[in-house]
């Protein structure tokens, strides 16, 4: 397997713990409002038929949640949308209160300097708030990583070339 930094391991089970085990709290309805201009769709698919387009701005009612899609209810309809296309109206609970809170900060869309995202968007402060960790799905997801090995030989295989680049020091043009 390829060694992680000491760090990284602890910070990775812990995330992965986080959410996996909120899986169970998805079912909540909870009100969001749309960031990105998009379709309200007929299923969770990008081909899926247009029922709507929804402008920025527009609330929507959560009422599931289904991989990266939400199904939705808007203006009397039913349909799904991507989870990357709305914010919850709810902010994050102190971080006193249950160390995994302090994690909502770190996924927040509020900042307007650049940002990771991390796959945490649509979760509200309560379900971070009450998420524990799964250690059988941490050691799961651990049992799909590629020996250093493996690596090469799927590189070779897909006739892939070693290609040197700068590293990104961040700059604007």
């Amino acid at each position: 397997m390829i060694a992680l930094p000491l760090i990284a391991r602890p910070l990775k089970r812990l995330f992965a713990a986080g959410l996996l085990a909120t899986a169970a709290s998805w079912a909540c309805a909870q009100s969001l409002q749309v960031s990105t201009a998009t379709e309200l769709r007929a299923g969770p698919a990008l081909n899926a038929k247009n029922l709507v387009s929804l402008t920025v701005g527009t609330m929507v009612q959560q009422l599931e949640v289904r991989g990266g899609w939400l199904r939705v209810q808007v203006q009397g309809q039913e349909g799904w949308l991507r989870s990357t296309h709305v914010r919850a109206l709810s902010t994050a609970a102190p971080a006193a209160q249950n160390p995994l809170t302090g994690l909502s900060g770190v996924f927040s869309a509020s900042s307007n300097r650049p940002t990771a995202t991390t796959g945490t968007r649509g979760l509200t402060a309560e379900q971070l708030a009450n998420a524990q960790p799964a250690p059988a799905e941490v050691q799961r997801m651990e049992s799909f990583a590629a020996t250093a090995a493996q690596a090469q030989q799927f590189a070779k295989n897909g006739k892939l070339q070693v290609q040197s680049f700068a590293p990104y020091d961040g700059a604007q043009p």
